[in-house]
C-alpha cells in the first residue's frame, strides 16, 4: 500500500488543481456567488468524482474501450455544454442585477451530474482506476485509499478555484470590472474545453 501513497497523492493533486471545466466553472461561481453558495457545487463535484470512480472500479473503462463511439459522443456533448455554459457566464449579469436573480450557483446533484458530461473527470477517474489499484488483496484498501485521496485532495484543490472567484465578487459590484471579469472567465472556461478534445 506505501507505494502507491506518493503516487496517487501527486496525480490526484495534478488532476484537481489544473486548470479545466470545474475549475473555471467554480471560479465563475465564487465570481458571481461568493464561495459559501459555491460549497454545494463544490461537494457535487467531490460526490461526482468519487461516483464515477466507483464505477470505474466495476468496469466502466471497460465500456468506452468496447465501444469508443461512446467517447466520442460524450466529447461532442460535454464540450457543447461547457461552451454554452460559457456564453452564459459570459453573458449573464451578476449580483444586484435584474437578470442575476433567475441565476444561481449549481445545487449538489448538478455539480455531481455535471461530471458525466465532463470527458475530463472520465479520464481522471479511469486513469486512477486503471493505473493505481495493488491487485489482489491489496485491490479494496487500494481503491478506498485512492477515493479518500480524491475526496480530500480535490475538495480542498477545487475550493481554492472557488475562494479565488470569491476574490473578484467585490470586483462584480462594479458593472465594468464586472463585465470584464464576466467576459474573461467565459473565455477561460470556453477554452477549457480544449481540455476534452485532445
Amino acid at each position: 500500500m506505501e507505494s502507491i501513497i506518493l503516487p496517487v497523492t501527486l496525480f490526484v493533486l495534478t488532476m484537481a488543481i489544473t486548470p479545466g471545466p470545474n475549475n473555471m466553472l467554480l471560479t465563475a461561481s465564487g465570481a458571481r456567488f461568493g464561495y459559501r453558495a459555491t460549497l454545494p457545487h463544490i461537494v457535487g463535484v467531490v460526490l461526482g468524482m468519487l461516483s464515477q470512480l466507483l464505477l470505474s472500479a466495476l468496469g466502466l473503462g471497460l465500456l468506452f474501450e468496447r465501444f469508443p463511439a461512446v467517447h466520442g459522443v460524450l466529447k461532442i456533448a460535454g464540450t457543447a455544454y461547457i461552451l454554452y455554459l460559457a456564453w452564459k457566464i459570459a453573458f449573464t449579469a451578476g449580483p444586484g442585477t435584474e437578470r442575476a436573480t433567475a441565476d444561481r450557483p449549481f445545487s449538489v446533484l448538478e455539480g455531481a451530474g455535471f461530471q458525466y458530461l465532463n470527458p475530463k473527470a472520465y479520464v481522471i477517474t479511469i486513469t486512477a482506476m486503471t493505473v493505481y489499484p495493488l491487485a489482489g488483496d491489496g485491490y479494496l484498501p487500494s481503491v478506498a485509499f485512492i477515493a479518500l485521496s480524491f475526496a480530500v485532495i480535490a475538495f480542498a484543490s477545487i475550493s481554492l478555484w472557488a475562494l479565488f472567484g470569491s476574490m473578484l465578487n467585490g470586483w462584480m459590484k462594479n458593472p465594468r470590472s464586472q463585465k470584464r471579469i464576466r467576459y474573461g472567465l467565459g473565455l477561460l472556461t470556453a477554452g477549457s474545453a480544449a481540455f476534452i478534445l485532445h
